[in-house]
């Protein structure tokens, strides 16, 4: 299984490569342009239905192995969809690529070398050689190779404090500005620090009145959150309602996950807000959180994890890199609450 490249003498006298889904009589030509996103899309619609061969101690092997465990099971459903495109891609590449190879002299260099064919979009070149590290990562704990080459490699994408941190001026205009139903979701996410898809399947019930709880679909951990003065009219609404779930769009359904990354990505354009995402939010949040909380500084990572499903490092990696923008972001929320 894999791609099998054949290079082609033209009748003109030229030279070209051409790529096909698999070795062998019958195999069908891919034609979109190798390294694209379209070229791993035409693969996976053409050998969808195909009975896979892997060969054992590959690469190809090792990743079906590491699919059949508890812990990738565990994945949320969203996050194992990102991992077999991404697994799709490796495929591509390492199908065959022997097991005592990857602790090669030389393999990290070229493990390395393909990540940087992906540099156009850096984002998407960490999160595969992410992927593959923690493949290898997961070989080595079960002692099926000696060393992971792909140890602490430097990412491509460099995450700075706009792709984190949403600004002053972008909190107050969203607080401020945005539609109720987009408003409401953003509230929600700001003062219990919770992630997008959490965010928009909150139950009614889990409000009591003072705590909303909250069952994280992305690590399973259960958190209880006290409802902040600026989220209980929200929160009562719902419940006085008796809405299923907290939030609603604004024809009063729930949300879809594709609806409301439709309807977000339409009011950022028109409130002409740019460089930071939904996600960006929980960044925000934690920065605002350490700011205010009267505690020590372990005191307040520990809090913050507890709430918003971060490890204690992550929490403190964030509040290391953006302590600074914390007063800002604070006066930001409470203006643009106190003028919505």
């Amino acid at each position: 299984m894999g791609v099998h490249k054949v290079n082609v003498k033209l009748a003109g006298g030229g030279a070209e490569t051409y790529y096909y889904a698999w070795r062998g009589k019958g195999a069908p030509r891919i034609h979109a342009k190798p390294g694209t996103k379209a070229f791993t899309q035409e693969f996976m619609r053409l050998t969808r239905d195909r009975q896979k061969t892997v060969v054992d101690g590959t690469i190809g092997s090792l990743i079906d192995d590491f699919r059949k465990t508890a812990g990738y099971q565990k994945l949320a459903p969203s996050t194992r969809r990102d991992y077999e495109r991404q697994f799709a891609t490796i495929r591509l590449k390492f199908e065959t690529f022997p097991v005592p190879a990857i602790e090669a002299r030389g393999s990290r260099r070229l493990f390395i070398d393909w990540r940087d064919t992906m540099r156009e979009a850096p984002r998407s070149a960490d999160m595969h050689i992410a992927l593959l590290s923690r493949l290898f990562a997961w070989a080595k704990g079960n002692e099926l190779i000696l060393r992971n080459p792909l140890e602490s490699v430097e990412r491509l994408h460099d995450a700075t404090r706009r792709d984190i941190i949403w600004s002053n001026e972008q909190l107050t205009k969203l607080l401020a500005d945005a539609t109720p139903h987009l408003r409401d979701v953003a509230l929600i996410a700001l003062w219990t620090m919770q992630r997008q898809a959490d965010v928009l399947t909150m139950p009614t019930l889990a409000f009591d009145g003072e705590r909303t709880s909250i069952k994280q679909g992305k690590t399973g951990a259960r958190v209880r959150v006290v409802a902040a003065p600026d989220i209980l009219p929200i929160l009562g609404k719902a419940k006085r309602e008796e809405r299923q779930r907290v939030l609603v769009n604004s024809y009063g359904q729930n949300w879809t996950s594709s609806g409301f990354r439709a309807s977000w990505r339409k009011e950022m354009a028109r409130l002409k807000i740019t460089g930071v995402t939904f996600h960006d939010l929980r960044g925000t949040a934690i920065t605002y959180a350490y700011a205010n909380l009267n505690r020590s500084h372990d005191e307040k990572i520990k809090l913050i994890a507890e709430i918003s499903g971060h490890s204690a490092e992550e929490a403190e990696s964030i509040i290391r890199k953006h302590y600074l923008a914390g007063q800002e972001v604070i006066d930001a929320i409470g203006r643009g609450t106190k003028k919505a």
